[in-house]
């Protein structure tokens, strides 16, 4: 991993704070991360390029025009695959998941002058309508229409006998569409046993304002899981500082991970 990601998580801090409607940018510096990745404003330009020809504003119109038209559509058969959460292989394949499918139609929508909006579900990202309440769209089912009574029978697969609360069904903050698309990225290369790719990600979201202990944590963990141990030590040292509660664990085990070198 080169130098430049840490440039491309000081971007993407500016753009959360400063440009939080701009989610084409927020996943196009995400995937910085992948040797593969566009430039961002081949993105942003390739987002430009297939908004031009969407319809007017009303939701059920782009939504098909996303779906339908351009033909994005849920990839059912490899769904951890990592290219799934990088915007550019998704632009390209047409092909994602829940969550990049949503943006897609989010950042087509902004274009075309509508208000569709990327919701954080829980288990399962949607497509919502800030103009048309109790009104989403699936977007691993090609934008097919939901009502509220789906949504709760869309819950219990995920968190059996909850019950549906008005905060599951909004939309997502840029800050929130980043942390969700970098722990999909962990969790595809932890699968896949590509700790490195892994390690790679988890530094990427330390580096962002909102990540927390547990991200560090995490950090830690992996790199001493791939023999790293000075720099799962240096984490743990930082975490010292930085989760006071529990600084005498954190300060033994990078006691242990150094010595772990001899």
């Amino acid at each position: 991993m080169t130098m430049e990601w840490q440039e491309a998580a000081a971007a993407l801090n500016r753009v959360v704070t400063e440009e939080p409607d701009r989610l084409d940018l927020v996943l196009a510096l995400i995937a910085t991360l992948d040797p593969s990745a566009w430039p961002a404003e081949k993105v942003v330009g390739h987002f430009d390029e297939l908004a031009a020809d969407a319809p007017g504003p009303a939701a059920e119109e782009l939504v098909a025009y996303v779906f339908d038209t351009l033909g994005f559509v849920g990839n059912t058969g490899r769904y951890y695959d990592p290219s799934n959460s990088l915007i550019h292989r998704v632009l390209h394949r047409r092909r994602g998941i829940p969550l990049t499918l949503a943006v897609v139609a989010a950042e087509i929508s902004r274009r075309a002058g509508g208000r569709l909006t990327v919701v954080g579900f829980p288990g399962h990202v949607l497509v919502g309508d800030e103009l048309t309440p109790d009104h989403w769209f699936d977007p691993f089912a090609a934008g097919a229409p939901m009502k509220r009574i789906q949504l709760q029978m869309l819950l219990q697969q995920f968190q059996p006998g909850a019950t549906l609360r008005p905060e599951m069904t909004l939309p997502m903050s840029a800050a929130d569409v980043a942390v969700r698309t970098l722990n999909n990225l962990v969790n595809a290369y932890q699968r896949l046993g590509m700790l490195s790719r892994m390690v790679d990600v988890l530094r990427f979201r330390c580096r962002l304002d909102v990540a927390t202990e547990g991200d560090r944590l995490q950090l830690a963990g992996a790199l001493a899981a791939s023999g790293r141990y000075d720099q799962a030590a240096d984490e743990f040292e930082l975490l010292v500082d930085l989760d006071p509660d529990n600084a005498t664990g954190h300060a033994s085990v990078a006691e242990r991970l150094r010595a772990h070198r001899n």
